[in-house]
Order: structure tokens, then sequence, then C-alpha cells
């Protein structure tokens, strides 16, 4: 080997060594963030305060209705509304043509018992980050539940506190354990990355939609 390949060799295996290193630091610091962040603003469902608003983060939808992760949420954001424990529900998620997260959660959610009008649908809630900068900067929430699945739900209070929101989490209680929970729990190190990221550089996020909805929805009758 020469001296010039040996010299290559040896600054791309510093380079990788560093890469590494990067990226390990920050899945690590990320990890610890969102810990730190969301490790108090955790409730069951019989526990947790009373919140007008509750925020349900969107999921796939199927043909037939609702993934299973989704009617999960939604039977928990449900079941927070009967127990009296919160009096609006947004619904979050993504809309595309004729696909919609927000309508189908909506009409889960009004089959399920929750008034039409109780229920504000945010079809701009494409990630988690968005859904919570939609909540406090277009519907003006700055206090509320929110519900996800419980490898999900450190990501989404710590991004409604960086956010400025006063939350409490409440993880759906169908407790899913499958191959694509274990997925989703490993990606979840990449998302805190992304999301504070997000939250560093104050990513835009669209401001569309109607600021009095959450305030109409709490004057209609229950």
């Amino acid at each position: 080997m020469g001296l010039v390949q040996k010299i290559l060799t040896w600054i791309v295996k510093r380079v990788l060594s560093l890469a590494v290193s990067v990226v390990v630091l920050a899945l690590g610091v990320s990890w610890l963030t969102v810990r730190g962040l969301s490790s108090s603003r955790i409730e069951a469902l019989g526990t947790v305060p009373p919140r007008q608003v509750t925020l349900v983060l969107g999921a796939a939808m199927w043909d037939d209705g609702p993934s299973p992760y989704l009617a999960a949420r939604l039977e928990t954001a449900a079941a927070l509304y009967h127990a009296g424990k919160t009096e609006v529900i947004i619904v979050s998620g993504t809309a595309d043509g004729g696909y919609s997260e927000p309508e189908g959660m909506k009409a889960w959610l009004v089959t399920a018992g929750v008034p039409a009008g109780r229920i504000v649908m945010d079809a701009l809630g494409d990630d988690t980050y968005s859904s919570c900068y939609r909540a406090r900067n277009v519907y003006g929430v700055r206090d509320l539940i929110v519900v996800t699945q419980d490898y999900h739900l450190p990501r989404a209070v710590a991004a409604c506190r960086l956010l400025e929101i006063e939350v409490v989490g409440v993880p759906e209680t169908e407790r899913i354990r499958n191959f694509d929970y274990r997925r989703y729990q490993a990606r979840e190190l990449l998302a805190n990355v992304k999301m504070l990221f997000d939250v560093v550089i104050e990513r835009s996020v669209s401001t569309d939609g109607d600021p009095n909805a959450v305030a109409v929805a709490l004057s209609t009758p229950r």
C-alpha cells in the first residue's frame, strides 16, 4: 500500500469515526432531552387532571376506517370526553386528495358518542411538531392533553412543551404490541432528533385555519 493510499485510508477511517460519534451524540442528547421534558407530564386516563382540549395525533386510515393504532388513540380520546376529562377534541393529521385522517378520526369519534360540534379537524397536522405548533398558533390552545401511543408520547409532550404549551400526555389504553410497535419504537430515536431540529430552526408551519374553531366548539352543547 502506497503512502497516499495509507493517508487516504486513515482520513476515511477518522471521518467515519467522527460521523458515528456525532450520530450517537445526537441520538443520545435528543433522547435525554425528550425524556427530561416529558417524564413528569404523562398520566393514566383515570388520573389525568381535566383539560378543556385534547389533541389526538393522526395515524394511518385504512379503507374500512382507522388503523388499529389510530383507533386505539381515538378510543382513549372518547373515554376522556365521556369521563368529563375534556370538552373539545382536536383531531390532527394529514389530508391529501380523497385521503383525510382528520375526517376519518372525526367520523369514528361521532360514532363513539362525541358530538360533532365538539370536534375540531386540523388537516394540516402532517407531523407531531406541526400538530403541536398549529394547536398553539392557529387554534390558540395553551393547555391541553395529548393522546398517542406510549412510544410516541414523550416526543409529543416534549414538542408541545418546547412550543410553550402546558401539556399532559395520556397513552392509548389498548397497548398494542406487535412487530410494528418495536419498529416504531426504534424510529423514535431519529424522530426525536428531527423534532428538536425543527424547534431550534423554528421550522415554518402553515397557519391556515379558523382561529375561533376551538372557542366555537367549547360553546357547543354537549
